[in-house]
């Protein structure tokens, strides 16, 4: 049996070296240390497992204070009999190089090469095998292997796998089940969509050619994968036209709603998926009378309700934005005509109204009539990234949106083709509605 804890986008801002940040996103960065301190101490006091995985993006934007503090907090784990094993990500480094005369283009900011050496005693140290420096093997356990895998591709517009290191993976993979051993993979970027709208708005920010490679991946006989990058919780799963099956198991930012931590079991039958949370008493930070769960739901709210404002009254806010969700602002630009019509729309309209003026009012229950629709969005955006998408048919909400979105699909055919969404209301329903475990589930090993 294999048991171990794993987080993932910590962004961790050391704002004692660096001053406060006025950034705006969905994560905490002023709070992030506070909130790694507390999740580190959850896990410190579970002493049936010794081993962490850390799944990338360790720092907000590779500043070396970040960097230096978050070495600190690795080094707490480890004082208190924990194993950690991490990879690094886009967010742990700066696009920089040395300039002819050597100097620095941007002080303070950790060069690419510079992490393997940083990080060396968590993970990379005890390295079975290797591909350029960031990706490894690791024996966690006997008869238990971590394929731990770097995906910066080329840094920005493409991450993933380029074939000499897709070769090397498929190498360990067939290794491992030559020599008997139960192999699983940490990567930083989706292999599956966290969510059917993912691949529309933020391509860019899956693995690159995720489609192929994750079926390439499951032919090899790779069963699991964990990821992070999106923020969300997810656990998704794909079956191949040769009856393999692939999951993925991604896991929200460390530092965001709702402060996830994956617990994961192993045994000879299943892999058992179970998610804590970090709890308010833990936190030191004045939290202003509210849990942490409703400071960070308020935070990330606040962002949502200003990215709705800005979609109806200020596209190059909506521009500035766009990255804190992993949309480009490029499609920002791209998309401004029906972008700001929706938005102006959203900004007064209620469900009664949108259920009124898609000739299917009697679709919309009395009871949800007077919700505006800006302030119900916030509720199903956080409920994707939470693993928790609720709304059935059986609901009222779901039950009126699906009949809106069905109507839509004659009244608005041209723009809804425009934006490349086919059918409204199939799209629609998989993004309200999940039935499948997000947050604790039981996966086998096999079938």
């Amino acid at each position: 049996m294999l048991k171990f804890h794993l987080v993932t986008d910590t962004h961790y801002y050391n704002d004692d070296a660096l001053g406060q940040s006025a950034h705006v996103d969905q994560k905490t960065l002023n709070e992030s240390g506070a909130i790694i301190d507390a999740a580190f101490e959850k896990i410190i006091e579970q002493t049936d497992t010794d081993i962490v995985l850390i799944a990338g993006d360790l720092s907000n934007n590779g500043e070396r204070a970040s960097h230096d503090g978050f070495l600190q907090k690795l080094r707490h784990l480890k004082a208190n009999g924990k194993r950690v094993y991490l990879i690094t990500a886009t967010h742990d480094y700066g696009q920089t190089t040395i300039l002819d005369d050597g100097s620095d283009p941007q002080p303070g900011v950790t060069y690419r090469s510079e992490l393997r050496g940083l990080y060396n005693e968590f993970g990379f140290h005890e390295a079975i095998a290797e591909f350029e420096q960031l990706s490894y093997v690791v024996q966690l356990a006997p008869g238990y292997r971590l394929l731990a895998l770097n995906d910066d591709g080329d840094g920005r517009a493409f991450c993933g796998y380029y074939e000499p290191q897709l070769a090397w993976i498929l190498e360990q993979i067939r290794k491992a089940r030559e020599d008997g051993e139960f192999l699983f993979a940490m990567t930083h970027h989706p292999v599956l969509p966290p969510s059917p709208i993912y691949p529309l708005i933020s391509r860019r920010d899956m693995l690159g050619d995720y489609e192929n490679c994750a079926k390439t991946l499951a032919d090899a006989g790779l069963r699991f994968i964990f990821t992070g990058h999106t923020h969300m919780q997810n656990i998704g799963s794909l079956t191949t036209e040769s009856g393999n099956r692939l999951y993925d198991i991604n896991t929200g930012s460390l530092v965001g709603f709702d402060t996830p931590i994956r617990k994961v079991t192993v045994d000879e039958k299943n892999m058992t998926v179970e998610t804590q949370r970090v709890e308010t008493e833990r936190v030191n930070l004045d939290l202003g009378g509210k849990t942490l769960s409703e400071y960070l739901r308020d935070h990330f709210d606040f962002l949502l309700k200003d990215i709705f404002d800005a979609a109806a009254n200020d596209i190059d806010r909506l521009a500035a934005h766009s990255g804190g969700f992993s949309v480009d602002p490029k499609t920002v630009y791209k998309y401004r005509a029906p972008i700001q019509a929706i938005g102006k729309a959203l900004d007064t309209m209620t469900l009664g109204m949108a259920g009124y003026l898609c000739f299917c009012p009697q679709r919309v229950d009395k009871s949800i009539r007077h919700i505006k629709i800006k302030d119900l969005l916030p509720e199903l955006v956080r409920s994707i990234y939470a693993g928790d998408e609720p709304y059935s048919i059986h609901t009222p909400i779901g039950n009126a949106l699906l009949a809106i979105a069905g109507n839509l699909n004659t009244l608005g055919n041209p723009l809804i083709e425009k934006l490349g969404l086919g059918d409204l209301r199939r799209f629609l329903a998989p993004i309200i509605y999940d039935p499948t475990p997000d947050n604790n589930a039981v996966l086998p090993l096999k079938g």
